[in-house]
């Protein structure tokens, strides 16, 4: 194939499409003057709107972040000694004061006897790229943390779904029921931004489950209401618990019995009352399971939710706020299945009080009850650090730290248990070395943890 002479003879004009639609900000240095020719987008990049009248490689370094500056200077320096090209990335600012991320290449041109006659170059804004980089990453690390977790909480509720069915048809039925909650929580999370926090889509999820009696719970109020994934996430399993629970002992579980949901905005929260009537009387005295555990723990920090046995119905109160500040932790009540000090492997922490961190009403559900089953005192479970420290004013023999609670971490609580000679242990589904230095020499259970690596590793710390 012979080449084109009339496109050949054209080439410049490609090379102009090419710089205008590629947006490249190109220069070229003269080495004995030291004049610096640029195109318009190159000083654009660093945020001028017109060509400067001067430009220099002292002020390039001027706009590259202080952090990068040295880094920087010093490839360009070694590349200019070495009389070799160079590539780099770095963070600059701009002339408004805008941070931004390039990509800066450069080579230097020889003459017929070797010197170095210019310096030529491109620079490319690459801050679009940096910042899909950095949003994948944090995507990542996120759906690690969430796959662990999710193999954590299913380990949960074998356990305690076991304590609280008599045959092993009733528990494969409660645990099936349960992960199937949790399964169509999690799709909540990865559908549509749109969709993944619409109440009307955690409603519409949870009910079609239970298309037969759908017939029999009103909703009335504005669903269109948008909430925080990890939010999403708790009222899917809130509301298979509460539908589970009426259609088990509730309203639902007769012909007569109604269930009514209505949501109101007060402010910026989101209230929901779940009330039914026309069911069998609510009984008064009332054992603390799981399931209540779920409803009352689940929405962390993000909000509450308050039950009432109402001998007419229960009535359960749901509050989605924005604060994330919590008052009070709720500490689930033991269970009775199995006694104090029994344990696998006759592990025993009689006497010993431990403190456990965890984000999870699930999670820390389990890990109290394995613990005070073994004769532990337990501390919790706290969901936030200001909790944690302060229930610290009672200094514990020993620790079981989540590194994560939602919009926090518990680096300042790691940090007052080392300054406290106090051992502990990592919880937590991240790889080792995401982790901060205050959790430095600590002990590592990643989840899904099995209990008994979870007792012999805390009764090695301990005893």
């Amino acid at each position: 194939m012979k080449d084109n002479p009339a496109l050949l003879d054209n080439s410049g004009e490609h090379l102009d499409l090419l710089l205008a639609t590629s947006e490249i900000g190109i220069w070229e240095l003269d080495a004995v003057t030291g004049t610096a020719l640029r195109n318009l987008r190159h000083d654009r990049i660093f945020g001028y709107d017109s060509l400067l009248p001067h430009w220099s490689a002292e002020i390039f370094l001027k706009h590259v972040v202080e952090e990068d500056r040295e880094r920087v200077n010093a490839l360009l320096t070694a590349s200019l000694n070495d009389r070799k090209s160079w590539s780099f990335e770095t963070r600059i600012q701009r002339a408004d004061g805008v941070d931004r991320w390039i990509s800066a290449k450069g080579m230097p041109k020889f003459s017929d006897k070797g010197e170095i006659t210019k310096f030529i170059g491109h620079v490319i804004d690459i801050t679009e790229t940096k910042q899909n980089e950095d949003r994948l990453r944090l995507l990542s690390n996120e759906l690690n943390h969430r796959v662990s977790n999710t193999f954590t909480i299913m380990n949960a509720m074998i356990r305690q779904t076991s304590k609280k069915n008599d045959t092993v048809e009733q528990f494969a039925n409660t645990l099936v029921e349960r992960l199937a909650a949790l399964s169509r929580s999690n799709k909540v999370l990865i559908a549509k931004e749109a969709e993944r926090s619409s109440l009307s889509e955690i409603l519409k999820m949870q009910m079609d489950v239970f298309a037969d009696w759908q017939t029999r719970i009103s909703v009335t109020g504005n669903t269109s209401v948008w909430f925080s994934g990890e939010a999403s996430e708790a009222l899917a399993m809130i509301f298979h618990e509460l539908l589970t629970n009426a259609l088990k002992h509730g309203a639902l579980s007769v012909a007569a019995g109604k269930v009514s949901v209505s949501i109101t905005s007060v402010g910026r929260e989101c209230h929901i009352r779940w009330a039914e009537s026309d069911g069998p009387t609510v009984a008064a005295e009332r054992s603390t399971g799981i399931g209540s555990t779920i409803l009352q723990n689940s929405l962390r920090d993000e909000g509450t939710v308050k039950l009432d046995f109402a001998p007419q119905g229960l009535i359960c109160d749901i509050v989605i706020k924005d604060s994330f500040q919590r008052e009070t932790s709720d500490k689930p009540t033991p269970a009775a299945t199995r006694t104090r000090e029994q344990g696998l492997g006759g592990v025993s922490f009689s006497g010993q009080r431990i403190l456990v961190i965890e984000d999870d009403p699930i999670i820390g559900l389990d890990i109290a009850d394995i613990l005070e089953t073994r004769g532990a005192t337990v501390s919790g479970p706290f969901t936030s650090v200001a909790n944690a420290l302060e229930a610290m004013r009672e200094i514990p023999d020993a620790a079981l730290l989540d590194v994560n609670l939602g919009h926090e971490t518990t680096d300042a609580i790691a940090l007052q248990l080392s300054e406290l000679s106090v051992p502990f242990l990592i919880l937590s589904g991240q790889d080792r070395s995401d982790l901060g230095s205050a959790y430095n020499g600590a002990s590592i259970i990643s989840k899904p943890f099995r209990e008994q690596d979870l007792v012999n590793e805390l009764y090695r710390i301990v005893c």
